[in-house]
């Protein structure tokens, strides 16, 4: 910068610089954010009008993360110590077995087919007595 500091252009007082466009920094964050805001307003008309033309628009699924650090029925941290059960989420230590936050997974039915795909019938061959 040569010469003496220019005023902010919106003239709020402070002092600007030519890397923010000759605005203070509160004014340029303020720009910046404003800028921000009508780039997702133009994508937002953008999607819009592709979905109102007939095309196929999957909705977007929020997706919540997969490894959760809270029990999911007191909603304590339980850090690397988290139990995941069979209903697929994540219980601390109290909460760790099925009857204490009531799972929906069936464990009776699903051990029984454990058992007999991993124990087949034997059958011995038919003795006749003499």
């Amino acid at each position: 910068m040569t010469g003496e500091p220019s005023l902010c252009i919106n003239g709020c007082g402070f002092f600007s610089t030519p890397q923010t466009k000759n605005l203070c920094s509160k004014c340029y964050n303020n720009f910046l954010k404003d800028e921000s805001a009508r780039y997702l307003d133009t994508i937002r008309d953008q999607t819009k009008t592709a979905t109102d033309a007939g095309e196929k628009s999957t909705e977007a699924v929020v997706v919540k993360n997969e490894k959760s650090s809270r029990c999911n029925a007191c909603n304590k941290k339980v850090g690397l110590l988290g139990f995941q059960c069979r209903c697929g989420y994540v219980f601390c230590g109290s909460h760790r077995h099925p009857e204490e936050h009531s799972c929906s997974s069936d464990y009776k039915s699903a051990d029984v087919t454990d058992l007999t795909n991993q124990n087949p019938v034997v059958k011995p061959d038919k003795l006749y007595r003499i």
